[in-house]
């Protein structure tokens, strides 16, 4: 058993559940090709338990993995949950590898088991600050974010970034994750000549935020980082309201990861359900941790664990490798914009 460990319900059930069946589709293609420990065939069983991107429910969640005794687990499906179950996850030597968590927290705390497949704040974040003051020019700039661990971390190196690059920031406020009425700050900020909003939330708050500001006749441009907005979804719920919006995501473009194409075929046969921007990061988990099982040859969860730390496996976004604290080694990532509400990739960088 695969343990998954996500949103399958509330703001953001539908992020959580692409993630879910990404998953689950590189444990059906593993299963067609079923192999031996120990002189006994190994199939693969997908686990999803809900924990409504909620820490504490996360933490239960991990205690009711452990308990279930799986090998491994995906997850959570954002920082904030990432890190509220790594102890425990830790404790039991089993591997978490998140496609979602890129706090730098989350491999800042010591823990051997802990991986994620996509990069970081750190890398992501200097990237999007230079495009920001550099390419767009913007140098009077607010900041929003939502409270979370990811937005609030997202922002501040943001604003010390931009800062260093020579912009204003010119306010920065806090929202809750829940937040869906943004009128009270986009008014301060309409009138005080605002070349840009950086917002660091999650893809159903973006859209709000970009529906509020198209309402409200603001011309100012909406930037966010690593919230998985990049996709259909968010062109669907949004529609002529979301051109002009910008997104930096991780990884190369969708058409430039080696196995893009047979990968949205059977993901498109085998699910009605839209490809968000971390999706792909979770079908790459999965293969890991199954390739690291092979590698192992072995169902101790513990050995796989070692497997991790030294593994050089080429997956659908591109290679994986970690270093020793669970970091993906030169993680890409895209800079994108909503142009006749469709997303087109601008530019795209990768970190040595």
């Amino acid at each position: 058993m695969i343990g998954f460990a996500g949103s399958l319900s509330g703001i953001s059930e539908t992020f959580g559940k692409s993630m879910a069946n990404a998953a689950e589709l590189a444990i059906a293609a593993a299963n067609h090709h079923p192999y031996k420990i120990n002189g006994k065939h190994v199939l693969f069983r997908l686990v999803r338990v809900d924990d409504q991107g909620d820490p504490d429910r996360a933490r239960h969640v991990a205690n009711i993995l452990v308990r279930a005794g799986v090998i491994g687990v995906i997850g959570g499906a954002n920082s904030t949950t990432s890190v509220a179950s790594a102890k425990i996850y830790a404790t039991a030597g089993i591997a978490q590898i998140s496609p979602a968590a890129t706090t730098r927290k989350f491999t800042e705390m010591g823990y051997r088991t802990t991986f994620r497949t996509l990069g970081g704040d750190s890398e992501a974040i200097h990237f999007l600050a230079d495009y920001v003051t550099d390419d767009l020019r913007a140098s009077r700039i607010a900041v929003i974010d939502n409270g979370t661990l990811f937005g609030v971390g997202a922002a501040a190196h943001f604003i010390d970034v931009a800062a260093k690059n020579g912009a204003t920031i010119v306010s920065h406020d806090t929202v809750t994750q829940t937040d869906s009425d943004f009128d009270k700050i986009l008014l301060r900020l309409k009138a005080q000549d605002i070349d840009l909003i950086f917002f660091g939330g999650y893809t159903s708050q973006t859209s709000m935020l970009t529906k509020n500001m198209r309402r409200l006749e603001m011309k100012t441009k909406l930037v966010t980082s690593l919230s998985g907005v990049v996709g259909s979804s968010f062109l669907i719920s949004t529609g002529a309201a979301a051109n002009g919006t910008f997104s930096l995501e991780a990884g190369l473009p969708f058409n430039k990861m080696p196995g893009w194409r047979k990968f949205e075929a059977a993901y498109t046969q085998r699910f009605d359900f839209n490809v968000y921007g971390m999706t792909p990061f979770a079908y790459d988990a999965a293969q890991v941790l199954i390739a690291a099982i092979r590698q192992a040859n072995s169902l101790d969860a513990r050995k796989v664990v070692d497997v991790l730390h030294r593994i050089q496996y080429r997956g659908l976004t591109g290679t994986i490798s970690f270093d020793a604290a669970g970091n993906l080694r030169n993680p890409s990532f895209t800079i994108y914009e909503v142009q006749n509400q469709r997303w087109v990739a601008l530019k795209s960088h990768t970190a040595e």
